[in-house]
C-alpha cells in the first residue's frame, strides 16, 4: 500500500475557489471550522460522539483516514481517497449535517454550528502529508491544551505514537516514511 500515494500529472491544473479535485489515490487535508470561534468541543462525550459520526461517514464512503485532530472550535483530517469519484464533498456535508444536529454546545445560540464551506487542499505527495500531519498533530500543544501532542485525546497523534485510540480508524500504513 505504500505506493498508494503516487502522484499523478496535475501540474498545470488551475483550480477556482472552492473547486473540489479527485483523482485515484488523492490525498486531502480538510478543515471545517465553526461558525463562531471559541471552546465548544471540550466535552468528552461530545467530542466522542462527533469523532462517531465522523468514523461512521468516513466507512460509508469508503475513504482513509491519514490523520485528524478535533480541536474546540474546528477539525482538521488528512484523507486519502481510492477512487476517483468526489467522495469527499459528500463526507463532509454528511458529517457536518449530523453532527451539527447532535453536538451543538449547550450553550450554543442556534444559529449553523459549522461553516457553510470547508477547506479542502490536494496534497501532492507523502512529503507533503507528513508535514500536514505534524501540523495538525501540533495543534493542541501550540493551543497550549497539552504539552505533548500524544497526549491530546482527539487526536490521531496517539495513534502514531502506538498508544490507544479507538474512536476514528486510522490508516498509518498509508503514509510512507517521509
Amino acid at each position: 500500500m505504500a505506493g498508494a500515494l503516487t502522484r499523478p500529472a496535475i501540474e498545470g491544473i488551475m483550480l477556482h475557489r472552492h473547486q473540489r479535485l479527485a483523482f485515484e489515490g488523492s490525498i486531502h487535508f480538510v478543515t471545517t471550522v465553526t461558525n463562531q470561534r471559541g471552546r465548544w468541543f471540550t466535552d468528552e462525550e461530545q467530542c466522542r460522539e462527533l469523532l462517531s459520526i465522523f468514523e461512521s461517514y468516513r466507512s460509508k464512503f469508503g475513504v482513509h483516514c491519514l490523520g485528524y485532530v478535533l480541536m474546540p472550535d474546528h477539525f482538521h483530517a488528512l484523507l486519502y481517497q481510492e477512487s476517483s469519484d468526489l467522495v469527499i464533498p459528500p463526507l463532509m456535508e454528511s458529517f457536518k449535517r449530523l453532527s451539527a444536529r447532535r453536538c451543538q454546545p449547550p450553550c450554543w445560540d442556534g444559529g449553523a454550528l459549522w461553516r457553510r464551506r470547508y477547506d479542502d487542499v490536494p496534497i501532492p505527495g507523502p512529503k507533503a502529508a507528513h508535514t500536514r500531519l505534524g501540523y495538525m498533530h501540533a495543534n493542541p500543544v501550540r493551543a497550549g491544551l497539552v504539552k505533548e501532542p500524544e497526549d491530546y485525546s482527539w487526536s490521531s497523534a496517539r495513534e502514531y505514537a502506538g498508544l490507544p485510540n479507538g474512536i476514528v480508524t486510522v490508516s498509518t500504513s498509508f503514509v510512507p516514511g517521509g
